[in-house]
């Protein structure tokens, strides 16, 4: 496997986790009905992930190849059983968040990772939609690790209830 085979078997990846994640926002922005601002904030990072999928498939076509269909539906599968997995919790807003930090740094540790194989491979657009993509990661999980506090006490007064 070249190079240029391998980054394009990681960009498939990152494609399928962006369709993944698409599947659990979704789910979430409908959890978050009765929390106007969270529901907000997850329906603007859905549109982004929409989006982030759609830059990193022109990716993979630039590099003249195509995305992986069985990646895409392995991910999306994978995305709704984990969209459904927090639906009967008490407590689902709360372990929402938990799951979409994580997810947040795993995509900013990944496209850190994409962004130096682009710029090590010489692909200078590519570097530069991944350096996009990853700032929004960092922007998303910085408003998530800021709204644990009020997340923490919004679960533990309703636990109360």
């Amino acid at each position: 496997m070249t190079g240029k085979e391998l980054f394009v078997a990681w960009l498939n990846d990152a494609h399928g986790m962006e369709n993944a994640l698409i599947e659990v926002l979704e789910h979430q922005v409908k959890d978050a009905k009765d929390f106007p601002p969270i529901k907000a904030k997850l329906q603007q990072h859905l549109e982004q992930t929409k989006h982030h999928a759609e830059l990193i498939k022109g990716c993979v076509e630039t590099l003249g190849s195509h995305t992986s269909a069985v990646k895409t539906g392995i991910s999306r599968l994978f995305g709704q059983m984990q969209a459904v997995s927090t639906g009967p919790a008490q407590d689902e807003l709360m372990k929402n968040a938990l799951a979409d930090y994580a997810a947040e740094n795993f995509e900013i540790a990944s496209y850190t990772a994409l962004l130096h194989a682009a710029k090590e491979l010489g692909e200078q657009e590519i570097a530069h939609v991944c350096q996009q993509i990853l700032r929004d990661e960092e922007d998303m999980a910085q408003w998530i690790q800021q709204q644990l506090p009020t997340m923490v006490q919004q679960s533990l007064l309703q636990a109360t209830r």
